[in-house]
């Protein structure tokens, strides 16, 4: 995960950008409300994903065009202010601002923020705001979330950071689609795959010791028997066929992040994909794939009796018609939590120890992890 979030304000005159800024940092660092604010630093150390992060508001004069474009090019996160007493500024975020970007070639999450809610008169509902802003998230993918706050107040600035930083750190476009409420593909074939890993005894379900031990993984501690309880019965309720025999099942595991990303705790689900190897495409990672390991010139290595143990039980796993060895199928199904066979260039498993009907016997297995070694 990245150390640093580049967080851009853009926006038409006299939306207030620059109070937004000054009102964040309590105008300490700032005497007096600027044109255009210097570029802030904050620091990791305040910031809840301890991540450095740089606040950068522009101008918007003729002028300022060019630096524009490079902080623009320069930003992991834009923040589009408009303002709610001027409705032109509103209009101008589908018709100018996110156009603009596209056209600079720029790809990067967009927050719309409605700066001087103060200023409004009357109660407007969660729907009516969703009326307006929908259409526009529906034609620009890039655009994560609206945020309404006053710089005046303040009200709701922290709550503009905080979701700028989100939509670099957190991203919700690579694991769902905001149009048909479902997850990606990309998405759901790695929760597939961590699921698989997770099924230790593969039996189709995580019980409770699977789920303690993938909570352990992922968060570093266990699941009260209360949550996991509260878990399996939310599951039980909402999606058919999420818990079978006391355990989760895959579809069940796949709801409880549809329903994660759904509720704006997205970090869940990219931390559990992160302790996986997974990188920000979805992708299993080099450093995952091939971790350094290296052997001095003198030595050599050798499986220990874990190794031998790991591989063992693996072997037992898989092989499901319990006959002491891994025919075709059953070798597929061990393999389809890795990027494929290894061996498949060598035409393994045709160079170690079979059976009459070709299918690899423990024998076989661990010479071939033996040799793979050596």
């Amino acid at each position: 995960m990245r150390r640093d979030v580049r967080i851009l304000l853009v926006g038409d005159e006299g939306v207030g950008k620059s109070t937004i800024v000054t009102s964040l940092i309590k105008e300490s660092f700032v005497p007096r409300v600027q044109h255009v604010v210097p570029e802030v630093t904050i620091p990791p150390e305040v910031t809840p994903e301890n991540v450095t992060t740089y606040i950068v508001d522009s101008g918007c004069a003729p002028n300022d065009q060019h630096h524009l474009e490079s902080e623009i090019r320069k930003a992991h996160v834009i923040c589009v202010v408009y303002a709610i007493d001027n409705p032109n500024s509103f209009d101008r975020i589908p018709t100018y601002w996110l156009p603009y970007f596209r056209q600079l070639g720029v790809n990067v999450p967009v927050i719309l923020v409605g700066n001087k809610i103060d200023l409004r008169g009357g109660e407007v509902t969660n729907e009516a705001l969703e009326d307006e802003i929908i259409p526009i998230m529906n034609e620009f993918k890039e655009v994560e979330t609206c945020v309404e706050c006053s710089a005046k107040l303040p009200l709701n600035v922290s709550e503009v950071f905080y979701f700028a930083q989100k939509a670099v750190l957190h991203p919700t476009a690579p694991l769902y689609d905001s149009r048909e409420h479902v997850l990606k593909k990309e998405c759901i074939a790695a929760l597939r795959r961590i699921f698989k890993l997770c099924d230790t005894n593969k039996d189709g379900v995580l019980d409770a010791a699977e789920l303690n031990e993938f909570q352990r993984k992922c968060f570093d501690t266990p699941l009260q028997a209360q949550e996991l309880e509260g878990i399996k019965e939310m599951v039980r309720q909402h999606a058919e066929g999420g818990v079978r025999d006391n355990g989760l099942t895959e579809a069940g595991f796949l709801y409880l992040h549809t329903i994660f990303i759904q509720r704006g705790r997205l970090e869940t689900t990219w931390t559990v994909l992160r302790k996986f190897g997974y990188g920000e495409d979805l992708r299993l990672t080099e450093s995952f794939l091939y971790p350094k390991f290296d052997v001095p010139h003198d030595c050599s290595v050798e499986l220990s009796p874990l190794g031998y143990q790991f591989l063992t039980v693996l072997f037992e796993n898989h092989d499901k018609d319990q006959d002491g060895a891994l025919n075709k199928e059953e070798l597929e199904e061990l393999f389809s939590t890795s990027p494929g066979n290894p061996w498949a260039g060598q035409k393994f498993p045709d160079t170690t120890v079979s059976d009459d009907t070709g299918a690899v016997t423990l024998q076989g297995w661990l010479a071939q992890w033996r040799y793979a070694i050596l």
